[in-house]
This record gives C-alpha cells, sequence and structure tokens, in this order.
C-alpha cells in the first residue's frame, strides 16, 4: 500500500505543476464541456478528446485578474488587462467540425477545415468560450488550439515574471521552454535545452497510467497472497503426513 500511496501522489503533484491545462473536448463524460463551468490557465491547449461522440462542447476560459495597487484597489481606467492570443496548431475536420472563439466583448471568429494551420488571433478581453461542434463519430480529429492570456504591463503593475521581450504584454514564467509558443514572437522557447524537458501529460494520460498502475499492483497483491496460500496449505498437508510416523517412533520408544 506504500508503493500505491506513492504514485497516487506523484500523479497529484504531476498535475499540480503541469505547465499547460489540456482542455479534452468530451461532451458525454470530459470535464470541461459544461456551460455554467469557468476555468483560468496560465494556457491552455484546446483539442479533440481522442474519443469518437457526437454533440456540442462549451468551454469557458478566463483570464485571472485585473491590476491592482498593493493595497487592493484596481488601477484606474483599466477595465480590461488580458490580450488573449490565439495560435491554432492543427484545423478541424472537413464537414464533421466547426469550432467558434466568441469574446466577452461579443467579437466572433469561425475556424473550420478552410483555416490554415499556425493561424493566429488576439481579442481584448477577460473572458473567451471555445464552442465545438462535432457532427461525426469518425473519423477521428487532429483538432488543437494553443490559447494564452497574455497580461497587459502597465508602469505602475506587472503581473507575471516573463515579459516576451515586449513593452505591452507578459506571460507567466512556467510557460517558459514548455514546447508551445506562448509569446506571439516565439521569444519564450528560444535558446531552450529540451533534453531534459518532458511535456506532462495530459488529464486523460494520468488517469490512464492510474488505472494502470493499479491494476499491476492489485495482481502482484494477489499473486503473492496465492503463493502463500499454497504454501501454508503445502506445510499443513507434510505435517499432517508425517505425524503418523513420528507416533510411532514415539510409542516404539515407550
Amino acid at each position: 500500500m506504500l508503493s500505491l500511496s506513492t504514485l497516487i501522489l506523484l500523479l497529484y503533484l504531476s498535475s499540480i505543476y503541469a505547465k499547460v491545462t489540456y482542455f479534452n473536448l468530451e461532451n458525454t463524460y470530459g470535464p470541461y464541456c459544461n456551460p455554467k463551468s469557468k476555468f483560468t490557465p496560465d494556457a491552455g491547449i484546446v483539442r479533440y478528446a481522442g474519443t469518437p461522440w457526437i454533440g456540442k462542447c462549451v468551454l469557458n476560459i478566463e483570464s485571472c485578474c485585473l491590476p491592482e495597487y498593493p493595497n487592493g484597489t484596481l488601477l484606474p481606467n483599466l477595465s480590461i488587462s488580458t490580450r488573449f492570443y490565439l495560435h491554432l496548431l492543427a484545423k478541424p475536420l472537413c464537414l464533421t467540425e466547426n469550432v467558434t472563439v466568441t469574446a466577452g466583448t461579443g467579437e466572433k471568429i469561425n475556424i473550420d477545415c478552410n483555416t490554415p494551420n499556425g493561424s493566429e488571433y488576439y481579442f481584448d478581453t477577460e473572458h473567451l468560450t471555445v464552442t465545438y461542434y462535432r457532427s461525426s463519430k469518425l473519423p477521428l480529429s487532429k483538432f488543437s488550439l494553443l490559447v494564452t492570456p497574455l497580461k497587459i504591463k502597465t508602469r505602475m503593475y506587472t503581473p507575471c515574471a516573463f515579459d516576451c521581450f515586449s513593452d505591452t504584454h507578459c506571460i507567466e514564467r512556467s510557460l517558459v521552454c514548455d514546447r508551445y509558443k506562448n509569446c506571439p514572437n516565439g521569444v519564450d522557447e528560444a535558446n531552450c535545452d529540451y533534453i531534459h524537458h518532458h511535456e506532462p501529460l495530459s488529464f486523460q494520460a494520468k488517469i490512464i497510467l492510474f488505472f494502470v498502475l493499479l491494476t499491476i499492483i492489485s495482481v502482484a497483491f494477489f499473486i503473492t497472497r496465492d503463493r502463500k496460500s499454497l504454501h501454508d496449505t503445502g506445510f499443513e498437508e507434510n505435517r499432517a503426513a508425517t505425524s503418523p510416523l513420528l507416533s510411532s517412533m514415539i510409542l516404539e520408544k515407550v
């Protein structure tokens, strides 16, 4: 049980320190498609979950927090502190998929199979809604969209640690050298040593890994228990078989 607890702890820590949130679009049992839920990631990969389903998934992404003075009051004349940067990594499939991105300001774009991979979009807003439609279970899709909330810098307040070599926007330091271009100019991935860096597991992969490890541990436990049971049974049978002989030897000595 100690090893199981250790594995669970490692999986939990890996999910805490993951640099990018993987939003797997799955309207049947996925955690991200509830229109009432809101998520506030450092950055996110919005992608097809990989399981066949039909329907609509609504994902709400928010930026965290309007700039404040140290005393907690908001900076004046600053109603929006975020510019969302979207980078299309893999476009949707033709005929079966369609993606709509709507900003809190009402601005809207449509992404379909005619949208080139690598397309970039910007929204000055604190809230984005990604609506994903799927009309056929197959074929499976490689759709993937990188979403990064760029925080607007001011002279009096800088809410994040990496400034993208820019005077206007910055990102969280956890996004530097994560293999994804979170700064529009790509400077966060420049001069990175990827040899010792591994991409964090997605939520779905962590669940699968957890059940695989749990199965292995359970099988090992039952095999060990059965071996011990067979060993104890064999010992009792041997002792029972030798008991008459021992009894006769004792009687002869008497």
